[in-house]
């Protein structure tokens, strides 16, 4: 990960030259760097990119680890540790400095200065932000297309993808945790439903949009009573088949009447006003994006057949979009169209519920993961397509909707990564999760103390997940019948009409 170096690595041959400036420069182990002793004579460090095998080193290469404090030059660490053996695998010091500060490593930085301060592009988790998605370099070739191919024919099996490709919030909270006060994701989303009135009277019909592995609704169903859950139809859509058949498995499981449709959330294969509630858990970014040129905002005219629509919608919706454009403006479009289906397929009535990371202000940018680019969600402008179509709304952020406590400690995700690489190559389980150290020390047992370098930050620290970039849209489709809403003080009961 080294700043004053033209290399771009796209494979395990490639090397950092040291020479000239290079051997001036100083190392600086990552911080958060988890290093696991397997044994008395062998340490294990997992690179940043999974396809690489994990690092083994003897007491020679974990001294040269060590000794990337930021104090040492490359030529001073290649004279001390460079010809000799570092590992059971018989690579020499060299060898590991020539590699392990490139971005598919990323376990160290050489560097003239420190990556610390105050400036934004200094802070280490920013900057290991900015090393993914080097790393991943799919922005360019990205097209409008991408996300649908990617969901239709990118993800060939369910096992692992949210473990290592797309890790949600959801997923990150899908068992029971001290952040959301002994409940968990699932099982706060259906409290909140229920507190919102939404289950009175209960859905007969809810639309569950892109709901990975299921976990939702196995949490919804244990925290609604049998008696809550009979008599309602509760239905998974999704582009990406594999995920269907456990997401049905889950639910049913569960004690939910489930069904799965393999469908298009912008285009819900629904009949009008035939569905109760829709819920859409973090999938609003995965949906098509436009990119389009102050050209085309300017003068309304689109260079293609979509972007012309588009253009048109916008204008009907009456949308204001910042000023001065960006060469490429980025439009949600696909979550605008979404909402329009919302709309059209809601009863009287009806609820729906998305949850996305996104913005409230300015352009959208895009995210880079493994595989394909997600885009920020404009909820700005989500708010005004959904009073333009008649909808009550209610915005907030995430962890105001999930009551998160904000003085919880979880694990640093990038640590878990490497536990779970550490627990693979073993043969133990580990999932990713938000782990607290008593929660860690259950799940690891007595391999917790041959770890160092675990850290753990505030959930709410946006150094650990940025929940605060997530945002909860509620909506409601008026003309619904409302129930008298009502509280008990001393045995009296007090109603009140909306």
């Amino acid at each position: 990960m080294n700043p004053g170096s033209s290399v771009t690595p796209s494979s395990d041959s490639d090397t950092l030259e040291l020479s000239g400036q290079v051997l001036h420069q100083r190392a600086w182990r990552m911080p958060d760097l988890v290093v696991y002793q397997h044994a008395p004579e062998e340490w294990w460090v997992a690179p940043l990119d999974e396809e690489l095998p994990l690092i083994r080193l003897n007491r020679m290469g974990a001294s040269l680890l060590g000794a990337m404090d930021g104090r040492a030059t490359i030529q001073t660490l290649l004279a001390q540790f460079g010809k000799w053996v570092c590992g059971p695998d018989r690579k020499t010091g060299r060898w590991h400095l020539e590699r392990w500060s490139l971005p598919r490593y990323s376990l160290c930085y050489f560097g003239t200065e420190a990556p610390s301060g105050h400036s934004v592009h200094a802070k280490w988790d920013l900057l290991l932000q900015r090393v993914r998605e080097r790393w991943h370099e799919n922005a360019p070739t990205d097209s409008e297309t991408q996300l649908h191919e990617f969901h239709r024919q990118g993800i060939h099996g369910h096992q692992g993808h949210f473990e290592l490709i797309e890790t949600t919030v959801s997923h990150l909270f899908r068992e029971p945790c001290d952040a959301l006060q002994g409940s968990s994701y699932g099982r706060r989303l259906a409290q909140t439903l229920k507190q919102l009135g939404w289950w009175t009277p209960k859905p007969r019909r809810v639309v569950e949009v892109g709901a990975g592995l299921g976990y939702v609704s196995q949490e919804m169903a244990r925290e609604l009573a049998s008696h809550e859950r009979r008599g309602v139809e509760y239905l998974f859509l999704d582009l990406t088949r594999p995920f269907l058949t456990a997401q049905v498995q889950v639910a049913q499981q569960a004690g939910w009447s489930a069904q799965a449709i393999h469908a298009d959330a912008e285009r819900l294969p629904f009949a009008d006003g035939s569905v109760d509630l829709i819920i859409d858990n973090e999938n609003l970014a995965d949906m098509t994006p436009l990119h389009l040129t102050p050209q085309e905002l300017d003068t309304g005219q689109g260079t293609t057949s979509q972007h012309q629509a588009a253009l048109e919608l916008l204008r009907r919706l009456r949308l204001s979009l910042d000023r001065p454009y960006p060469n490429d403006a980025i439009v949600n479009y696909g979550a605008i169209m979404f909402l329009m289906e919302t709309w059209r397929v809601l009863k009287p009535g009806g609820h729906a519920l998305l949850i996305e990371f996104g913005i409230d202000q300015g352009w959208p940018n895009p995210v880079r993961l493994p595989g394909h680019t997600e885009y920020e969600v404009q909820f700005s402008h989500l708010r005004h397509v959904a009073r333009w179509l008649g909808f009550r709304e209610q915005y907030c952020p995430l962890p105001q909707l999930l009551s998160i406590r904000p003085e919880t400690h979880v694990l640093c995700t990038g640590a878990a990564y490497a536990i779970r690489r550490f627990c693979e190559a073993e043969g133990r389980p580990f999932a990713i999760r938000a782990y607290t150290h008593p929660e860690l020390e259950k799940a690891l047992g007595d391999m917790l103390p041959r770890l160092t370098g675990l850290h753990y930050h505030q959930v709410l620290d946006p150094a650990w997940f940025g929940l605060w970039d997530f945002k909860a849209l509620l909506l409601e489709k008026p003309g619904g019948f409302h129930r008298p809403a009502y509280h008990e003080s001393k045995g009296f009961r007090w109603y009140s009409q909306r």
